[in-house]
């Protein structure tokens, strides 16, 4: 067992943001912004910054690897080579992270691992799609902070947390002041393209006429060169699109940057929630018009079979998992209100059984079925037979996992409303969620509408413009 008792101060923050205190701690090495803003628009209690990363856990063709830059962590990589979920388990196990004296009250979060699950690790948790998803397409980074900020907008103040051993964090002040580099895009190429997703929905149909499945999501990927701060971009996107999940993670060779409004599942000392959203109209232009588009929404058999479709879904993953008889459906097809759009939600709740762990509760979920369709598996294998290349970050999860002995915290986003910069090159991908009477001409209307919002977001064109879901 490798222990860290934290040291930890409060600050005030009635003078900072997230965002000053990111780029006066942070600034351009590697790190995670992680903000919320709750569904009517206001702030979400915490934000938490993280940085100076002392573990790295990757997926490598299904096996982890572990890299330290701290000499009391160096034990733990002797567990590169192993099955990744195998290792990460073991590497979860034998890290204890814990509060000072007077700091038990910090949530959990602060005491975690924090990443992302690409898609195409879904064939970790499920055997039977290893043969349709590549080792190699599997992508998984997990990472141990060395110094972590919880900011506290609730009460304007912040908390500084360090497992100690290294240098102590400086804030540079004037950092907010300095100009970053603009953010410059090249022409945007779409893959597969127009012809090839048409002829992939017609298949998706035929397939769904057929009996194989009841739904299929189908997306298209959209990439071009990319110059300057994804920062900035994650800046505009904040302003435009708040979400209950919006998040910044620049690691070493991959960064995110998202604003999502769904989340995957949380797990609160063993208290599980998943909430899926399917059904979508654009917010009005007052709240009489709000409520005129959400009595439409509820009265659209489509929009209504599909969502609850997608509850039976959830109902059927947490009840993997859960404690018999625990399962409840809560706030049924409830209209939310989000910065731009409004939702169908419906909230899935469950008792996680004893014995089970936090990659338990990520598999039992992975990936939504808002992302993939129903059911689940024959989906998968129907969007890897007609996707022609994989997804990538696209569609999988990001968050944290706790690391708080006898007891499982997680909470996890889904990856959507997300651009992704690797190489040079910046990455969004959007789909549509096929049915057997869908317009195939209409689904990639919403796809490439979709698409275009986050063009327009990093070329600083996005006023005005409507997210919808996927």
């Amino acid at each position: 067992m490798i222990e860290f008792i934290q040291e930890a101060k409060w600050l005030p923050a009635d003078v900072q943001t997230p965002i000053s205190l990111y780029l006066g701690l942070v600034g351009d090495r590697p790190g995670i912004l992680f903000e919320s803003a709750e569904v009517d628009g206001r702030l979400g209690r915490y934000s938490i910054l993280a940085w100076d990363f002392r573990l790295s856990a990757n997926c490598q063709d299904g096996n982890l690897v572990v890299t330290t830059r701290d000499d009391r962590l160096k034990p733990l990589e002797e567990l590169t080579g192993r099955p990744f979920l195998e290792g990460v388990r073991e590497l979860m196990k034998r890290i204890r992270v814990s509060p000072p004296e007077g700091f038990a009250d910090l949530p959990a979060i602060t005491r975690g691992l924090y990443g992302y699950f690409g898609y195409a690790s879904a064939a970790l948790f499920e055997p039977k799609l290893s043969k349709v998803i590549p080792e190699k397409d599997m992508e998984v980074t997990l990472v141990l902070p060395g110094h972590v900020v919880l900011f506290d907008h609730l009460r304007h103040r912040c908390c500084l947390l360090s497992l100690g051993g290294g240098m102590r964090p400086k804030l540079d002040a004037s950092a907010v002041l300095r100009s970053s580099e603009k953010p410059e895009m090249g022409g945007v190429l779409h893959h597969p393209g127009e012809q090839a997703f048409l002829a992939g929905v017609e298949k998706a149909k035929e397939l769904i006429r057929q009996g194989e499945c009841i739904q299929v999501v189908l997306s298209n990927r959209f990439h071009a060169p990319f110059s300057g701060d994804p920062f900035a971009v994650y800046r505009r996107l904040r302003q435009v699109n708040p979400s209950p999940y919006m998040f910044f993670v620049r690691l070493p060779r991959i960064t995110l940057v998202g604003s999502s409004p769904e989340f995957l599942v949380r797990c609160v000392d063993g208290a599980l929630t998943t909430a899926p959203i399917a059904g979508t109209r654009p917010r009005g232009a007052d709240e009489a018009q709000d409520d005129l588009l959400a009595q439409d929404l509820l009265a659209d058999p489509k929009e209504r079979a599909e969502h609850v479709m997608l509850v039976d879904l959830g109902r059927n993953d947490l009840g993997r998992i859960a404690k018999p008889g625990t399962v409840r459906v809560e706030k049924f097809m409830q209209v939310e209100k989000f910065s731009h759009v409004l939702h169908l939600t419906s909230y899935v709740t469950a008792r996680l059984k004893d014995g089970l762990d936090a990659l338990d509760v990520i598999g039992s979920v992975f990936p939504a079925g808002t992302v993939s369709g129903a059911p689940k598996v024959r989906a998968m294998e129907i969007i890897a037979d007609t996707e022609t290349i994989p997804r990538g970050p696209y569609a999988g999860a990001i968050g944290w996992l706790g690391l708080d002995p006898d007891r499982v915290d997680l909470d996890t986003g889904i990856l959507i409303r997300t651009m992704w910069f690797r190489d040079g090159m910046v990455h969004w991908q959007t789909g549509a969620g096929l049915v057997y009477d869908s317009d195939p001409a209409k689904e990639w209307q919403e796809v490439h509408n979709k698409a275009r919002v986050l063009a327009e977001v990093l070329a600083g064109e996005e006023e005005g413009d409507v997210f919808t879901h996927r």
